[in-house]
């Protein structure tokens, strides 16, 4: 069987170390399982479609079980020109440590877990066990995003000496705040740290690699479960205080913070509560560079999406072109939730 796409390793050696480097590609990591394919090739298109740049982006998907099928439709979405795909497998031996650490958390005197929080998103605490030594940095994206911004920008912020640079989340401010279920008290954390969303994230991989981050992310979460709300987020969060930068805002707009139901629209600045001055606020709702979309209401399960028209301008340019969430897609939904909800408090 033909290979569906050609190895960054070794697109590396034929062009020549030199002539790479010359053209430093912008190197981007995502992670996804089969339920999540459409969704990727949308965040990935809107990526290319936005590079104003003559740069390449190398992008590695780290494969949580995507068929054959959707692999060639995402490989087929993507700007051949502008992008070369891997898909990466995680070997068994590291396998065995992300499933143990996406076991049901005991949150508020019950067992929970967020069923729409993929197993994949472990995946980015991995990134330097399974990408080669030569790559020293990534932007990781989740998958849930539509990107209308310039990546070459994000590519270019200064990462300094963090381990990390992330947008400051909007839901939840700090450490300390309830949404966080974060027990910050017992982690020795200080009630005023601030706290990012890890959706979008510029990742330090040579600092990560250098102080074997991984595994002690690993070990920490599990030996510390009953105390981190919000699994790999809230974990990074409890390792990285005072090791994370902050990006423009823009780079990881959650609309449905801003959003009011009720009228359709955007909250004015005084009523929405932000932590921004007015002018960035607005910058932010007008203008984002980066749409994501948080919480279970994703544009491809809810009709009551805050900027889903963002995701389906990109699905048109997909192989997934003309989908949308019929009637019997949305029956279809309601069923998975309830069976999901009933296979919980078994």
């Amino acid at each position: 069987m033909e290979p569906l796409f050609m190895k960054v390793d070794d697109l590396i050696n034929e062009r020549g170390e030199d002539i790479v480097q010359d053209l430093q590609p912008i190197v981007v990591v995502c992670a996804s399982d089969n339920n999540y394919a459409m969704p990727l090739a949308v965040t990935m298109r809107s990526a290319l479609e936005n590079l104003k740049s003559d740069r390449k982006i190398f992008l590695y998907i780290i494969d949580g079980g995507i068929s054959d099928f959707n692999k060639k439709k995402i490989l087929k979405s993507l700007i051949t020109e502008k992008c070369e795909a891997e898909f990466i497998q995680i070997p068994d031996s590291l396998m065995g440590n992300i499933l143990e650490a996406h076991q049901p958390m005991e949150l508020g005197g019950k067992t929970t877990r967020a069923e729409y929080i993929s197993i994949a998103s472990f995946y980015r605490l991995l990134i330097p066990e399974l990408l080669s030594d030569q790559i020293e940095k990534v932007i990781y994206l989740d998958c849930d995003l539509a990107v209308k911004g310039n990546l070459e920008q994000l590519w270019q912020t200064e990462l300094g000496e963090n381990y990390v640079l992330a947008v400051r989340d909007t839901w939840i401010p700090y450490v300390s705040s309830p949404a966080a279920k974060l027990n910050y008290k017992k982690l020795g954390i200080e009630a005023d740290c601030q706290y990012f969303n890890a959706g979008v994230l510029v990742i330090n991989v040579r600092k990560w690699r250098a102080n074997d981050f991984s595994t002690k992310a690993i070990n920490y979460f599990t030996q510390n479960l009953e105390h981190i709300g919000w699994y790999d987020q809230g974990l990074l969060n409890a390792l990285l205080v005072g090791q994370w930068g902050q990006l423009d805002p823009r780079w990881n707009f959650n609309a449905t913070s801003f959003y009011d139901y009720s009228s359709e629209g955007y909250l004015s600045w005084k009523d929405s509560d932000s932590q921004f001055p007015e002018d960035i606020y607005h910058n932010l709702v007008r203008n984002p560079y980066i749409v994501h979309f948080v919480s279970e209401k994703k544009p491809w399960t809810s009709r009551h999406t805050p900027r889903k028209e963002d995701f389906f301008e990109y699905v048109d340019r997909t192989e997934w072109s003309g989908w949308r969430l019929t009637i019997w897609r949305r029956l279809w939904c309601k069923l998975v939730y309830k069976a999901k909800t009933v296979m919980s408090r078994i």
